[in-house]
Protein backbone atom coordinates (compact mmCIF):
# COMPACT_ATOMS: atom_id res chain seq x y z
CA UNK A 1 0.00 0.00 0.00
CA UNK A 2 1.49 3.38 -0.94
CA UNK A 3 2.39 5.89 1.73
CA UNK A 4 -0.47 8.14 0.61
CA UNK A 5 -3.04 5.54 1.72
CA UNK A 6 -2.40 4.96 5.44
CA UNK A 7 -3.95 2.20 7.46
CA UNK A 8 -7.38 2.82 8.90
CA UNK A 9 -7.52 3.87 12.55
CA UNK A 10 -10.07 2.80 15.13
CA UNK A 11 -12.11 5.92 14.31
CA UNK A 12 -12.32 5.10 10.61
CA UNK A 13 -12.02 1.30 10.43
CA UNK A 14 -15.68 0.50 11.18
CA UNK A 15 -16.97 2.55 8.25
CA UNK A 16 -14.27 1.07 6.04
CA UNK A 17 -15.37 -2.46 7.00
CA UNK A 18 -19.00 -1.58 6.31
CA UNK A 19 -18.04 -0.16 2.92
CA UNK A 20 -16.08 -3.32 2.11
CA UNK A 21 -19.25 -5.34 2.78
CA UNK A 22 -21.24 -3.20 0.34
CA UNK A 23 -18.59 -2.64 -2.35
CA UNK A 24 -16.04 -5.44 -2.01
CA UNK A 25 -12.53 -4.55 -3.06
CA UNK A 26 -13.14 -0.89 -3.89
CA UNK A 27 -11.23 0.62 -0.97
CA UNK A 28 -8.24 -1.64 -1.59
CA UNK A 29 -8.19 -0.68 -5.26
CA UNK A 30 -8.31 3.01 -4.36
CA UNK A 31 -5.44 2.46 -1.94
CA UNK A 32 -3.30 1.32 -4.84
CA UNK A 33 -3.08 4.85 -6.24
CA UNK A 34 -1.43 8.01 -4.88
CA UNK A 35 -3.95 10.61 -3.76
CA UNK A 36 -2.76 13.06 -6.43
CA UNK A 37 -3.63 10.56 -9.16
CA UNK A 38 -7.03 9.79 -7.66
CA UNK A 39 -7.85 13.50 -7.56
CA UNK A 40 -6.63 14.41 -11.06
CA UNK A 41 -8.78 15.09 -14.12
CA UNK A 42 -7.80 11.71 -15.57
CA UNK A 43 -8.60 9.83 -12.36
CA UNK A 44 -9.87 6.22 -12.37
CA UNK A 45 -12.13 6.76 -9.33
CA UNK A 46 -15.49 6.90 -11.12
CA UNK A 47 -14.67 3.84 -13.22
CA UNK A 48 -13.64 1.95 -10.09
CA UNK A 49 -16.84 3.01 -8.32
CA UNK A 50 -18.91 1.85 -11.28
CA UNK A 51 -17.10 -1.50 -11.49
CA UNK A 52 -17.69 -2.11 -7.77
CA UNK A 53 -21.46 -1.67 -8.14
CA UNK A 54 -21.61 1.72 -6.43
CA UNK A 55 -24.40 3.18 -8.60
CA UNK A 56 -26.94 0.87 -6.93
CA UNK A 57 -26.15 1.73 -3.31
CA UNK A 58 -29.35 3.70 -2.62
CA UNK A 59 -31.68 1.95 -5.05
CA UNK A 60 -34.21 -0.19 -3.12
CA UNK A 61 -33.29 -3.86 -2.86
CA UNK A 62 -36.57 -4.95 -4.46
CA UNK A 63 -35.44 -3.11 -7.58
CA UNK A 64 -31.96 -4.58 -7.71
CA UNK A 65 -30.00 -2.15 -5.56
CA UNK A 66 -28.37 -2.41 -2.16
CA UNK A 67 -31.09 -0.35 -0.47
CA UNK A 68 -28.92 1.57 1.98
CA UNK A 69 -30.66 4.03 4.27
CA UNK A 70 -29.24 7.47 5.01
CA UNK A 71 -27.11 6.20 7.90
CA UNK A 72 -25.56 3.49 5.76
CA UNK A 73 -24.95 5.88 2.89
CA UNK A 74 -23.27 8.29 5.29
CA UNK A 75 -20.81 5.60 6.36
CA UNK A 76 -19.91 4.68 2.78
CA UNK A 77 -19.52 8.31 1.71
CA UNK A 78 -17.18 9.05 4.61
CA UNK A 79 -15.01 6.01 3.89
CA UNK A 80 -14.80 6.63 0.15
CA UNK A 81 -14.02 10.32 0.63
CA UNK A 82 -11.25 9.40 3.06
CA UNK A 83 -9.53 7.71 0.14
CA UNK A 84 -10.66 10.23 -2.52
CA UNK A 85 -12.56 13.46 -1.76
CA UNK A 86 -13.42 13.82 -5.46
CA UNK A 87 -15.05 10.40 -5.48
CA UNK A 88 -17.11 11.40 -2.47
CA UNK A 89 -18.27 14.65 -4.07
CA UNK A 90 -19.04 13.15 -7.47
CA UNK A 91 -20.94 10.14 -6.16
CA UNK A 92 -22.82 12.31 -3.67
CA UNK A 93 -24.47 14.00 -6.65
CA UNK A 94 -25.27 10.62 -8.24
CA UNK A 95 -26.94 9.57 -4.99
CA UNK A 96 -28.90 12.82 -4.83
CA UNK A 97 -30.26 12.20 -8.34
CA UNK A 98 -31.16 8.63 -7.37
CA UNK A 99 -32.96 9.48 -4.13
CA UNK A 100 -34.85 12.34 -5.79
CA UNK A 101 -36.08 9.85 -8.39
CA UNK A 102 -36.91 7.25 -5.73
CA UNK A 103 -38.87 9.74 -3.62
CA UNK A 104 -40.77 10.95 -6.70
CA UNK A 105 -41.76 7.44 -7.77
CA UNK A 106 -42.87 6.44 -4.29
CA UNK A 107 -45.17 9.45 -4.00
CA UNK A 108 -46.50 9.74 -7.55
CA UNK A 109 -46.63 6.22 -9.02
CA UNK A 110 -46.22 3.67 -6.20
CA UNK A 111 -43.75 0.85 -5.63
CA UNK A 112 -44.94 -1.42 -8.46
CA UNK A 113 -45.06 1.06 -11.35
CA UNK A 114 -43.11 0.31 -14.56
CA UNK A 115 -40.99 3.46 -14.12
CA UNK A 116 -38.95 1.59 -11.51
CA UNK A 117 -37.41 -0.41 -14.35
CA UNK A 118 -35.12 2.53 -15.09
CA UNK A 119 -33.67 2.45 -11.58
CA UNK A 120 -33.38 -1.33 -11.80
CA UNK A 121 -31.31 -0.81 -14.95
CA UNK A 122 -29.12 1.74 -13.14
CA UNK A 123 -28.28 -0.87 -10.51
CA UNK A 124 -27.95 -3.77 -12.95
CA UNK A 125 -25.90 -1.95 -15.60
CA UNK A 126 -24.02 0.27 -13.12
CA UNK A 127 -25.04 3.53 -14.72
CA UNK A 128 -24.12 6.94 -13.33
CA UNK A 129 -26.71 9.70 -12.96
CA UNK A 130 -25.91 13.39 -13.14
CA UNK A 131 -28.29 16.16 -12.12
CA UNK A 132 -28.58 19.36 -14.14
CA UNK A 133 -31.30 20.82 -11.94
CA UNK A 134 -30.74 24.45 -11.02
CA UNK A 135 -28.59 25.40 -8.08
CA UNK A 136 -30.59 26.46 -5.08
CA UNK A 137 -31.26 30.18 -5.09
CA UNK A 138 -33.28 32.53 -2.94
CA UNK A 139 -36.20 34.67 -4.05
CA UNK A 140 -39.80 34.41 -5.21
CA UNK A 141 -38.87 32.27 -8.23
CA UNK A 142 -36.42 30.03 -6.40
CA UNK A 143 -38.47 26.89 -7.02
CA UNK A 144 -39.08 27.60 -10.72
CA UNK A 145 -36.49 25.76 -12.86
CA UNK A 146 -34.53 27.80 -15.37
CA UNK A 147 -34.39 24.88 -17.79
CA UNK A 148 -37.48 24.79 -20.01
CA UNK A 149 -39.33 21.97 -21.75
CA UNK A 150 -41.28 23.34 -24.71
CA UNK A 151 -43.98 21.12 -26.19
CA UNK A 152 -43.77 20.26 -29.90
CA UNK A 153 -45.45 17.68 -32.14
CA UNK A 154 -48.79 18.27 -30.47
CA UNK A 155 -47.37 17.69 -27.02
CA UNK A 156 -45.96 14.25 -27.85
CA UNK A 157 -42.39 15.58 -27.66
CA UNK A 158 -40.53 18.36 -25.86
CA UNK A 159 -37.46 20.48 -26.56
CA UNK A 160 -35.27 20.95 -23.48
CA UNK A 161 -33.16 24.10 -23.21
CA UNK A 162 -31.00 25.33 -20.35
CA UNK A 163 -27.63 24.99 -18.67
CA UNK A 164 -26.11 23.95 -15.36
CA UNK A 165 -22.64 24.73 -14.05
CA UNK A 166 -21.02 23.12 -12.27
CA UNK A 167 -22.55 19.70 -12.89
CA UNK A 168 -20.69 16.77 -11.35
CA UNK A 169 -20.11 13.57 -13.34
CA UNK A 170 -20.43 15.58 -16.54
CA UNK A 171 -18.04 13.37 -18.50
CA UNK A 172 -18.98 9.98 -17.05
CA UNK A 173 -22.76 10.29 -16.79
CA UNK A 174 -25.01 7.76 -18.50
CA UNK A 175 -28.28 9.42 -17.54
CA UNK A 176 -29.06 13.09 -16.98
CA UNK A 177 -31.84 14.26 -14.69
CA UNK A 178 -33.09 17.81 -14.50
CA UNK A 179 -36.15 19.63 -13.25
CA UNK A 180 -37.79 21.65 -16.02
CA UNK A 181 -40.50 24.30 -16.41
CA UNK A 182 -43.07 23.03 -18.88
CA UNK A 183 -44.20 25.37 -21.67
CA UNK A 184 -47.24 23.95 -23.46
CA UNK A 185 -50.75 24.83 -24.60
CA UNK A 186 -52.51 22.42 -22.27
CA UNK A 187 -52.93 21.92 -18.53
CA UNK A 188 -49.23 21.10 -18.16
CA UNK A 189 -48.18 24.68 -18.91
CA UNK A 190 -46.28 26.25 -16.01
CA UNK A 191 -45.85 23.00 -14.13
CA UNK A 192 -42.52 21.58 -13.01
CA UNK A 193 -41.49 18.17 -14.32
CA UNK A 194 -38.50 15.90 -13.81
CA UNK A 195 -36.74 14.99 -17.06
CA UNK A 196 -34.79 11.73 -17.05
CA UNK A 197 -32.89 11.35 -20.32
CA UNK A 198 -29.96 9.43 -21.85
CA UNK A 199 -26.78 11.49 -21.62
CA UNK A 200 -25.86 10.84 -25.26
CA UNK A 201 -28.82 12.58 -26.88
CA UNK A 202 -28.18 15.16 -29.59
CA UNK A 203 -28.04 18.67 -28.18
CA UNK A 204 -26.44 17.76 -24.84
CA UNK A 205 -23.06 19.47 -24.63
CA UNK A 206 -20.33 19.27 -22.00
CA UNK A 207 -18.20 22.40 -21.78
CA UNK A 208 -15.09 22.96 -19.66
CA UNK A 209 -15.83 24.90 -16.49
CA UNK A 210 -13.84 23.59 -13.50
CA UNK A 211 -10.36 25.14 -13.57
CA UNK A 212 -9.28 24.31 -10.02
CA UNK A 213 -7.10 21.25 -9.34
CA UNK A 214 -9.11 20.67 -6.15
CA UNK A 215 -11.84 18.03 -6.62
CA UNK A 216 -11.09 17.85 -10.35
CA UNK A 217 -11.93 14.14 -10.52
CA UNK A 218 -15.57 14.90 -9.66
CA UNK A 219 -15.93 16.10 -13.29
CA UNK A 220 -17.86 19.25 -12.41
CA UNK A 221 -18.23 20.92 -15.80
CA UNK A 222 -20.97 22.87 -17.58
CA UNK A 223 -23.88 20.97 -19.09
CA UNK A 224 -25.77 22.75 -21.87
CA UNK A 225 -29.12 21.55 -23.22
CA UNK A 226 -29.66 23.02 -26.68
CA UNK A 227 -33.13 22.05 -27.94
CA UNK A 228 -32.74 18.45 -26.83
CA UNK A 229 -35.70 16.59 -28.32
CA UNK A 230 -37.25 14.00 -26.01
CA UNK A 231 -40.53 12.06 -26.01
CA UNK A 232 -43.10 13.17 -23.47
CA UNK A 233 -42.68 9.89 -21.59
CA UNK A 234 -39.22 11.06 -20.46
CA UNK A 235 -40.83 13.86 -18.44
CA UNK A 236 -42.22 12.81 -15.09
CA UNK A 237 -45.05 15.22 -14.33
CA UNK A 238 -45.10 17.27 -11.17
CA UNK A 239 -47.23 20.19 -10.11
CA UNK A 240 -47.18 23.95 -10.04
CA UNK A 241 -44.34 25.53 -8.04
CA UNK A 242 -45.26 26.33 -4.47
CA UNK A 243 -44.07 29.27 -2.43
CA UNK A 244 -42.08 26.95 -0.23
CA UNK A 245 -40.41 23.59 -0.65
CA UNK A 246 -42.73 20.62 -0.83
CA UNK A 247 -41.93 17.50 1.17
CA UNK A 248 -40.18 15.75 -1.74
CA UNK A 249 -37.80 18.67 -2.23
CA UNK A 250 -37.18 18.92 1.50
CA UNK A 251 -36.37 15.22 1.79
CA UNK A 252 -33.92 15.45 -1.12
CA UNK A 253 -32.13 18.36 0.56
CA UNK A 254 -31.95 16.41 3.84
CA UNK A 255 -30.12 13.64 2.00
CA UNK A 256 -27.82 16.21 0.45
CA UNK A 257 -26.89 17.98 3.69
CA UNK A 258 -26.12 14.77 5.57
CA UNK A 259 -24.13 13.16 2.76
CA UNK A 260 -22.25 16.39 2.07
CA UNK A 261 -21.15 16.57 5.70
CA UNK A 262 -20.04 12.96 5.66
CA UNK A 263 -18.19 13.43 2.39
CA UNK A 264 -16.17 16.42 3.53
CA UNK A 265 -15.47 14.80 6.88
CA UNK A 266 -13.52 12.31 4.78
CA UNK A 267 -10.84 14.98 4.31
CA UNK A 268 -10.39 15.26 8.08
CA UNK A 269 -10.37 11.47 8.40
CA UNK A 270 -7.64 11.23 5.75
CA UNK A 271 -5.50 13.72 7.66
CA UNK A 272 -6.27 12.01 10.97
CA UNK A 273 -5.22 8.58 9.73
CA UNK A 274 -1.96 10.04 8.44
CA UNK A 275 -1.28 11.84 11.72
CA UNK A 276 -2.12 8.76 13.81
CA UNK A 277 0.44 6.67 11.95
CA UNK A 278 3.18 9.31 12.00
CA UNK A 279 5.89 8.34 14.48
CA UNK A 280 6.36 11.70 16.21
CA UNK A 281 2.80 12.98 16.44
CA UNK A 282 1.87 14.68 19.72
CA UNK A 283 -0.48 12.06 21.17
CA UNK A 284 -2.33 14.48 23.41
CA UNK A 285 -3.06 16.78 20.49
CA UNK A 286 -4.08 13.76 18.44
CA UNK A 287 -6.55 12.74 21.14
CA UNK A 288 -8.05 16.24 21.23
CA UNK A 289 -8.44 16.18 17.46
CA UNK A 290 -10.01 12.72 17.68
CA UNK A 291 -12.63 14.06 20.10
CA UNK A 292 -13.57 16.82 17.65
CA UNK A 293 -13.74 14.38 14.75
CA UNK A 294 -15.85 11.99 16.81
CA UNK A 295 -18.30 14.79 17.68
CA UNK A 296 -18.66 15.77 14.03
CA UNK A 297 -19.28 12.18 12.99
CA UNK A 298 -21.78 11.71 15.82
CA UNK A 299 -23.73 14.81 14.77
CA UNK A 300 -24.04 13.47 11.22
CA UNK A 301 -25.04 10.00 12.43
CA UNK A 302 -27.69 11.49 14.72
CA UNK A 303 -29.17 13.50 11.86
CA UNK A 304 -29.24 10.41 9.65
CA UNK A 305 -30.96 8.38 12.37
CA UNK A 306 -33.58 11.10 12.83
CA UNK A 307 -34.33 10.93 9.12
CA UNK A 308 -34.25 7.12 8.86
CA UNK A 309 -36.61 6.60 11.81
CA UNK A 310 -39.43 8.50 10.13
CA UNK A 311 -39.29 11.98 11.63
CA UNK A 312 -41.24 14.71 9.88
CA UNK A 313 -39.45 16.49 7.06
CA UNK A 314 -39.19 19.64 9.18
CA UNK A 315 -37.69 17.82 12.17
CA UNK A 316 -35.27 15.85 10.01
CA UNK A 317 -34.18 18.98 8.16
CA UNK A 318 -33.57 20.80 11.44
CA UNK A 319 -31.34 17.92 12.56
CA UNK A 320 -29.50 17.92 9.23
CA UNK A 321 -28.88 21.67 9.45
CA UNK A 322 -27.60 21.36 13.02
CA UNK A 323 -25.10 18.75 11.83
CA UNK A 324 -24.13 20.91 8.87
CA UNK A 325 -23.58 23.98 11.04
CA UNK A 326 -21.41 22.02 13.47
CA UNK A 327 -19.31 20.30 10.81
CA UNK A 328 -18.83 23.42 8.71
CA UNK A 329 -17.69 25.34 11.80
CA UNK A 330 -15.29 22.69 13.10
CA UNK A 331 -13.91 21.15 9.91
CA UNK A 332 -11.44 23.82 8.69
CA UNK A 333 -9.86 24.30 12.11
CA UNK A 334 -9.77 20.55 12.72
CA UNK A 335 -7.99 19.93 9.42
CA UNK A 336 -5.53 22.73 10.16
CA UNK A 337 -4.67 21.16 13.51
CA UNK A 338 -4.18 17.76 11.93
CA UNK A 339 -1.93 19.21 9.23
CA UNK A 340 0.07 20.94 11.94
CA UNK A 341 0.42 17.60 13.74
CA UNK A 342 1.87 16.09 10.57
CA UNK A 343 4.51 18.81 10.61
CA UNK A 344 6.15 21.16 8.18
CA UNK A 345 8.29 18.48 6.59
CA UNK A 346 5.22 16.50 5.52
CA UNK A 347 3.65 19.70 4.21
CA UNK A 348 6.60 20.69 2.01
CA UNK A 349 7.70 17.25 0.80
CA UNK A 350 4.35 15.92 -0.41
CA UNK A 351 1.13 17.33 -1.88
CA UNK A 352 -1.43 15.53 0.28
CA UNK A 353 -1.74 17.74 3.41
CA UNK A 354 -2.16 20.95 1.40
CA UNK A 355 -4.61 19.28 -0.97
CA UNK A 356 -6.78 17.88 1.82
CA UNK A 357 -6.81 21.26 3.58
CA UNK A 358 -8.10 22.90 0.40
CA UNK A 359 -10.70 20.21 -0.28
CA UNK A 360 -12.11 20.53 3.25
CA UNK A 361 -13.01 24.17 2.62
CA UNK A 362 -15.42 23.33 -0.19
CA UNK A 363 -18.25 22.31 2.15
CA UNK A 364 -18.86 26.00 2.81
CA UNK A 365 -19.60 26.56 -0.88
CA UNK A 366 -22.65 24.27 -0.92
CA UNK A 367 -26.08 25.68 -0.03
CA UNK A 368 -27.37 26.92 2.29
CA UNK A 369 -25.19 29.77 3.51
CA UNK A 370 -24.08 29.51 7.11
CA UNK A 371 -25.67 32.73 8.41
CA UNK A 372 -29.20 32.14 7.07
CA UNK A 373 -29.05 28.47 8.08
CA UNK A 374 -28.10 29.37 11.65
CA UNK A 375 -30.87 31.97 11.88
CA UNK A 376 -33.44 29.54 10.48
CA UNK A 377 -32.50 26.85 13.00
CA UNK A 378 -32.40 29.35 15.85
CA UNK A 379 -35.86 30.67 15.06
CA UNK A 380 -37.17 27.12 14.71
CA UNK A 381 -35.83 26.11 18.10
CA UNK A 382 -37.50 29.20 19.54
CA UNK A 383 -40.85 27.96 18.29
CA UNK A 384 -41.17 29.24 14.72
CA UNK A 385 -41.61 27.11 11.58
CA UNK A 386 -38.33 26.17 9.92
CA UNK A 387 -37.58 28.68 7.16
CA UNK A 388 -36.56 26.72 4.05
CA UNK A 389 -36.24 29.77 1.82
CA UNK A 390 -32.57 29.67 2.87
CA UNK A 391 -31.97 27.20 0.03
Amino acid sequence: MPETAPRWTELTAADAAFTEEQLPGLLDRLAGYPLAELESAGSPVLSLFREAGGPGLLIPARHGGLGLDCGGALRVQSALATRSPSLGVGTMMHHLAVVSFVEYLRVHVGDDAPQWSLLAAVARDRRLLASASSEARRGDDALVPRTTATAVAGGEEFLLSGAKKPCSLARSMDILTTSVRVCSEDERNGTVALAVIPAGLDGIQVRPFWNSPVLAAAESEEIVLDDVRVPAVMLLPGGHPERGMDELQTRAWIWFEILACGTYLGTAQALFDRAAHASRTDRRALGEAAADLYACRAACAAAAETFDTGASAEKAMAAALLARLHVEERLPELCSRLARLLGGLAFVTGPDPAYLLAAARALAFHPPGRAPAAESVGRHLAGEPLDLSIF
